[in-house]
C-alpha cells in the first residue's frame, strides 16, 4: 500500500472478507470467501483444521486438491487481463507472484479484489495489472456440493464458567443501579410538582418538603452509585484477570508451529481482545439490562401523559436502531480492519527494534523507518475509516433526534395551549422523553457492543480453539525416569499434506551415554528431525522410542522434564545471569547453577564480572559475546541435569580450546549427546557420525 492517506469510503460487495491469520495461509483465506459465497459457511479455523496449510504457501494444486475435498470443481486457467471480466467470479488470482486474493467483479472498468492479507478494494484495470500475475482459479459448486455450516465458535460463558462470584457481583450490581435508576424516574415528576402545585399557591412548605424528601432521594442514590462502582470495579478487575490467565495458560500451551506461523503483534493484538470483552460483560451486561427496563418503564409513563407524543419518540428511536443496524456490517469491518492494520504496525515496530543492530549496520534506518511509516499509514486509515462512520452516525443521531424534539415541544405546547397539558407536564414529558432517549439510545449501542464481541471473540477463538500441544495431555502417565535410549522407526514428516516429505524413513538408534554428531547440508532436515528427537514435532510416519516405549506412552511431560537442549534459535531472558541458568526456577539451587556454568566453560567469565551470577542481560542483548552466550545456554541446559543433551549448532561460537573443555566436561557426566553441526572440530568429536541429506539420514564415518 503507498504512504497516502486514504479518505474515500470503500465499496464492499457480496464477498465477506476473511483476513488471514497465520504467515502462508492466503489461499486458504481465499479458498474461504468463495465458500462462503456459495452457502458453504466455513471459518478459516476449521480449514485449517482439515487442511493444514504449509508454512511456505500453498501451491495451485494445493488449492485445487482443497476445493475439491468441499465440493467445488475447480479450472485454472492463464489469460491476459484483457479477459479478465470473463473468469465465473468470485474467482482466485495469483497476486504479485506471491499471494492469493479473491476477484468478486469486474465493473466500469474496475475489479473489486478482496486481499486476505489487506482489505476489499477497487482497483482500475491498471492498477491490476501491476499485481496480477496472469493466472487465476475458477471454483464452481459441483453436483455433490451440500450448503452446510462448519464453524466453531468460542461462546462467552467458555470465558467464565469457571469463574466464582461473578454472578453474585453482576446480581449486585443490577440491584444497586435500579435503586440509581429509581431516583433518575422520579426526578421529572419533583419538577411537575414545583411547578403545577408549589409555584402557583406561592407555597413555600410544599416547595420545603419536596426538596427535603428529593434531597434524601440524592443521599440514597449517591450511596448506591459509590457502592455500584467498587462492586464493578472488583467484578471487572476479578474477570479481566481470570478471562487473562486462561488465555494466557491456552496461549502457552500451544504448540510450537503455531507461533512458528504468525506475527508477534498479530498475537498480542488478540491477546488484548480480552479488554472489550471484560468491559461488556461487567459494566456493558448490567447496563442493558436496566437501560432496558428504564426505557420501559419511561415509556409508559410517557404513554400516560400522551399517546402522540410518546409515538412521535418511539418512532425516533426505531429509525435510530434501524440506522445503527444498518451500518453495522460496515462498522464491524472497519474496525476489524483497523485492529489488523495495528498489529501489522506493532509487528513491524517489535521487529525493527530487536533488529536496530542490523539496520544500523547496513544503513537501513531511513528505509525501514518509511515502511514503518506505510504500516503506521495504514493503521490509520483505517481508524479514519472507523472514525467516519461513527461520524455519520453521530449525524443520523443528531438530525432523527433534532426532529423530533422539535414536533415534540410543537405538539406539547399546542396541548398547553389547548388546555390539555399544564406547563409542569410539559416539563416532566420532556425529561421522562430525555431519559427514553438516553436510555433507549444507550440500549441500541450496547447491542451493537455485544454483536461486536463476535469480532473480538473469532480473533481470541484462534488461541482458545487451536489444538494445545500433545504434552498437555490430559492424562498423563505416571513418571517415569529416562536412562538416555532413543530410537526413530522409519520417521517421516512434512510440514503439511500438500507438502513433500522434509524427513524420509528416518531410522536411528542412540543408546544410553552414546555421543553422536549429524551433519548434511542446510535446509536438509537436520533441525526438523532436532525437534522431531525433542518431540516439539509430530512424525506423520513411523515412531519415535524413549527407552524402548513410544514417547506418547512414555509421556512428553514426563520425556521434557528430563532432556535439555541448545537451538540455533534460543534466547536469553530479561534477568539476571543466574535466573536464566536456572530459567527463573523458584527454588534456584545456587551450588548447581555454579556446577552447571563451570561444566559450560563460562563460571570464570561470569566470576570476573563485578555483579558475578547477578549480572543483567536483556532480552534484545546484553554485554555477553556471541561465544560467553551460547555457554550461558549450553549451562541452562546442563542445570536440569537431563538423560540426553541435543545441541543443534551449541556450540558454533566457541573457539577450539572453550569447545574442548565444554566436551571433557559433558563427557564426564555419562550423558546421551546428540550434536547437529557443520564444523569438523566438533564433529570429529563424536563417538558415531551421521549424514542428513535431502531428508534422508545414513551412517558415515
Amino acid at each position: 500500500m503507498s504512504g497516502v492517506l486514504d479518505l474515500g469510503l470503500l465499496s464492499r460487495g457480496r464477498v465477506r472478507l476473511v483476513r488471514q491469520t497465520e504467515v502462508a495461509e492466503c489461499g486458504l483465506a481465499s479458498l474461504a470467501m468463495v465458500a462462503n459465497y456459495h452457502g458453504f459457511d466455513v471459518d478459516l479455523g476449521t480449514l485449517r483444521r482439515q487442511f493444514t496449510p504449509s508454512m511456505r504457501g500453498a501451491a495451485l494444486k494445493s488449492l485445487i486438491q482443497m476445493a475439491d475435498q468441499i465440493g467445488f470443481s475447480t479450472r485454472a486457467v492463464k489469460l491476459p487481463l484483457e479477459e479478465v471480466m470473463n473468469l465465473h467470479m468470485p474467482a482466485i488470482l495469483h497476486w504479485d507472484l506471491n499471494h492469493y486474493v479473491v476477484l468478486e467483479q469486474v465493473k466500469g472498468g474496475k475489479a473489486l479484489v478482496h486481499n486476505p492479507d489487506g482489505r476489499s478494494k477497487w482497483y482500475t484495470l491498471d492498477a491490476l495489472s501491476k499485481h496480477f500475475s496472469g493466472v487465476a482459479l475458477e471454483l464452481r459448486p459441483a453436483d455433490d456440493f451440500e450448503p452446510e455450516t462448519r464453524r466453531e465458535r468460542l461462546r462467552l460463558p467458555q470465558l467464565w464458567r469457571r469463574m466464582t462470584g461473578l454472578k453474585r457481583a453482576l446480581a449486585q450490581t443490577l440491584v444497586l443501579s435500579l435503586v440509581m435508576q429509581a431516583f433518575v424516574l422520579a426526578s421529572p415528576y419533583y419538577m411537575q410538582l414545583a411547578i403545577d402545585q408549589a409555584l402557583p399557591a406561592l407555597d413555600y412548605d410544599l416547595l420545603t418538603v419536596l426538596a427535603l424528601g428529593f434531597g434524601l432521594f440524592t443521599l440514597i442514590n449517591a450511596g448506591a452509585s459509590l457502592l455500584r462502582a467498587f462492586v464493578l470495579l472488583s467484578a471487572g478487575t476479578s474477570l479481566s484477570y481470570g478471562v487473562a490467565a486462561n488465555i494466557a495458560r491456552r496461549l502457552f500451551r500451544l504448540p510450537v508451529s503455531w507461533f512458528e506461523r504468525r506475527h508477534v503483534g498479530d498475537v498480542l493484538s488478540r491477546f488484548q481482545s480480552i479488554t472489550p470483552i471484560q468491559k461488556a460483560l461487567t459494566e456493558g451486561a448490567v447496563a442493558a439490562v436496566v437501560d432496558g427496563a428504564l426505557a420501559v418503564l419511561t415509556l409508559v409513563v410517557m404513554f400516560f401523559y400522551s399517546a402522540t407524543l410518546a409515538l412521535v419518540a418511539l418512532t425516533a428511536f426505531a429509525l435510530y436502531g434501524l440506522v445503527r443496524f444498518v451500518s453495522f456490517s460496515l462498522q464491524r469491518e472497519a474496525e476489524e480492519e483497523t485492529i489488523v492494520a495495528r498489529a501489522k504496525e506493532q509487528s513491524m515496530l517489535i521487529e525493527s527494534i530487536r533488529g536496530v543492530v542490523t539496520l544500523r549496520l547496513f544503513n537501513r534506518e531511513s528505509q525501514r523507518h518509511a515502511q514503518w511509516q506505510t504500516k503506521l499509514t495504514d493503521a490509520v486509515n483505517a481508524n479514519i475509516g472507523l472514525a467516519r462512520i461513527g461520524i455519520w452516525q453521530q449525524v443520523g443521531n443528531t438530525l432523527i433526534f433534532g426532529i423530533e424534539t422539535v414536533v415534540t415541544i410543537w405538539l406539547a405546547v399546542g396541548f398547553v395551549i389547548d388546555g390539555g397539558f399544564s406547563v409542569g407536564m410539559v416539563f416532566a414529558y420532556l425529561a421522562y422523553k430525555t431519559q427514553f432517549i438516553d436510555k433507549g439510545a444507550a440500549l441500541i449501542d450496547q447491542g451493537i457492543a455485544f454483536r461486536m464481541l463476535g469480532l473480538h471473540l473469532e480473533r481470541l477463538s484462534d488461541i482458545a480453539m487451536s489444538d494445545q500441544d500433545v504434552s498437555f495431555a490430559k492424562a498423563l502417565p505416571p513418571r517415569t525416569e529416562l536412562k538416555g535410549r532413543l530410537e526413530l522407526r522409519g520417521v517421516g514428516f512434512r510440514y503439511s499434506p500438500t507438502d513433500p516429505l522434509v524427513l524420509d524413513g528416518v531410522d536411528l538408534v542412540v543408546e544410553p551415554g552414546d555421543h553422536i554428531a549429524i551433519t548434511g547440508p542446510s535446509g536438509g532436515g537436520k533441525s526438523t528431525l532436532a525437534k522431531i528427537m525433542l518431540g516439539l514435532l509430530e512424525p506423520d510416519e513411523g515412531v519415535v522410542l524413549v527407552d524402548g516405549v513410544s514417547l506418547a506412552r512414555f509421556g512428553h511431560k514426563n520425556y521434557h522434564d528430563q532432556i535439555a537442549a541448545v537451538l540455533q534459535d534460543d534466547h536469553l531472558f530479561a534477568g539476571s545471569l543466574a535466573d536464566n541458568i536456572a530459567l527463573f526456577d523458584d527454588a534456584p539451587d545456587t551450588e548447581r547453577i555454579i556446577l552447571s556454568a563451570q561444566a559450560a566453560a563460562i563460571h570464570a567469565d561470569i566470576a570476573a564480572m563485578p555483579m558475578g551470577y547477578e549480572t543483567l542481560v536483556g532480552d534484545m542483548g546484553s554485554t555477553l559475546s556471541g561465544g560467553q552466550k551460547q555457554r550461558v545456554l549450553l549451562a541452562r541446559a546442563l542445570y536440569r541435569d537431563p538423560a540426553i543433551l541435543l545441541m543443534d549448532e551449541g556450540t558454533s561460537h566457541l573457539d577450539i580450546e572453550h569447545e574442548r573443555q565444554v566436551n571433557a566436561a559433558i563427557s564426564g557426566l555419562g550423558i546421551t549427546r546428540i550434536v547437529i553441526a557443520h564444523r569438523q572440530e566438533t564433529i570429529a568429536a563424536a563417538d558415531s557420525i551421521y549424514a542428513m541429506v535431502d531428508g534422508k539420514l545414513a551412517k558415515g564415518g
